[in-house]
């Protein structure tokens, strides 16, 4: 979000602050991970429907953001280990690091792990990020949303475990561990698999789809609110679909039944390896998946699609896009983005589609951050 972006959610949240509150965190105020435990839930939704109402002028009218439970919904957690504390970076101030405890947005399975887990760091060495020395530099926690099985993650910066002594005390506790090396300046909590210590994966569950999570691969981290999104590009999603930043498959697999043929296309290749395993277990056979760039993908094809689904990151589309995505002209776009400003640049520039339905989503509680979904209908 930039500056003026936060600038305008925060001078609107200013006017829901309530000093009667009392925040659920003792971490809340110093941790850069949640702005808004002194807001009530319920004005937390409005707030973020002004927000978007304003970012959103002219293109289309949000009438309301719809909720999720307002704690322990995150299903992925990465904690930095850095000047001898484990926690988040300090609110406004990144060379900065709040030591935590605990965290009331983490989901329940994780934090119990994080609280077993976090005592027996204290013999490793962490990260220093501004001097770029040290070891360990992440614990990464992932949770099935609805399977709650649990994952732990340690990113390192050397090709060694040194982290004996931590993985002993939780390895019967947890359904996967992996060591991933980061060994660039890059500050990322994802890298090479050096060491599969346990399982190698864990499992979620949407409805009867079974879907593999591996370390580095990416998942939507409120799974009950992306359940909820699926199952609403699953109403809309006709004919011949082509699924573009495709991951693990997700979306493709929870809308394929009842539809024609779907292509996902993902640059990731672990991402691809794992959306293949997911379509097998789950024994789906109209659904191909294709490693490569969107953009050349699309510059590349020459079939016709019905739908087309769109899950870009927060930067949005490759404006280049935009001239294959018209050629193509499908008969809707379905756009989930987790970023309104970039939206709202992308329909735009699109230029011949309307907005048949928008969803406004607070995937993220506590934070000012949105997600959406945009049905594009074809004019003409």
């Amino acid at each position: 979000m930039n500056k003026k972006k936060a600038k305008l959610i925060s001078d609107l949240a200013r006017e829901y602050r309530d000093k009667d509150i009392t925040p659920n965190c003792q971490h809340f105020g110093e941790c850069g991970g949640c702005m808004f435990q002194d807001i009530q839930y319920e004005d937390q939704l409005i707030l973020k429907k002004r927000y978007l109402n304003i970012i959103l002028e002219g293109v289309c009218a949000v009438e309301e953001v719809l909720p999720s439970i307002p704690y322990e919904y995150r299903n992925r957690m990465d904690l930095v280990t850095a000047f001898r504390r484990v926690g988040l970076r300090r609110r406004g101030d990144y060379r900065e690091v709040v030591d935590i405890d605990s965290c009331k947005i983490m989901q329940p399975g994780s934090s119990e792990i994080f609280s077993k887990v976090k005592p027996f760091l204290c013999d490793v060495e962490d990260y220093d990020y501004l001097k770029h020395s040290g070891y360990l530099r992440y614990i990464v926690l992932r949770e099935g949303g609805f399977s709650g099985q649990v994952m732990v993650n340690f990113v390192v910066s050397e090709r060694e475990n040194r982290l004996a002594h931590p993985i002993e005390n939780i390895i019967d506790e947890v359904d996967s561990i992996s060591i991933i090396l980061n060994d660039g300046r890059a500050d990322l909590s994802f890298g090479e698999i050096l060491e599969d210590i346990k399982g190698g994966y864990i499992e979620d569950f949407f409805g009867d789809i079974k879907f593999r999570i591996t370390p580095n691969s990416f998942f939507q981290s409120n799974s009950r609110v992306a359940l909820e999104i699926y199952k609403l590009i699953r109403e809309d999603v006709i004919g011949k679909t082509l699924d573009l930043y495709s991951g693990v498959g997700s979306i493709s697999l929870y809308v394929a039944e009842g539809v024609g043929d779907i292509t996902g296309v993902e640059l990731s290749s672990e991402a691809i390896r794992v959306a293949n395993i997911n379509r097998i277990n789950n024994n789906i056979d109209n659904v191909r998946f294709v490693c490569d760039d969107a953009l050349k993908f699309l510059r590349n094809v020459n079939e016709r699609y019905d739908t087309i689904i769109l899950d870009p990151p927060r930067s949005g589309i490759n404006p280049r896009m935009v001239k294959y995505l018209n050629m193509l002209s499908p008969d809707k776009i379905i756009y989930l983005s987790c970023n309104p400003d970039s939206f709202k640049n992308d329909f735009q520039a699109l230029g011949s589609y309307s907005i048949e339905k928008f969803y406004a989503f607070d995937m993220f509680p506590q934070t000012p951050h949105i997600e959406t979904l945009g049905i594009l209908k074809r004019m003409g």
